[in-house]
């Protein structure tokens, strides 16, 4: 990843944003680490737009709506549906 100036971004800083990034967006992981991902996301281009992305699909997924409970009855369900394609269970 590359920095707006142009030089190259440290590797294992980049590396470790990306490793971070979750945590960074959940402001977990302590002051001082969040601090310096904040840091190298002002001067990394690369790193900002991976944070991005990510804030968006995290964004976008607490949109969507809860999955139906699993039946309480599997057995029975299961049960239910091998009758109806007349298999014994």
């Amino acid at each position: 990843m590359t920095h707006e100036n142009g030089q190259t971004a440290d590797e294992i800083a980049c590396r470790e944003v990306a490793n971070r990034i979750s945590a960074y967006l959940d402001a977990y992981g302590g002051h001082d680490r969040n601090a310096r991902i904040a840091l190298h996301l002002a001067g990394c281009a690369g790193c900002a737009a991976y944070a991005r992305q990510i804030a968006l699909v995290r964004n976008l997924i607490a949109l969507l709506p809860e999955c139906p409970a699993m039946p309480s009855n599997l057995d029975g369900l299961h049960r239910a549906c091998a009758a109806r394609r007349g298999q014994p269970r």
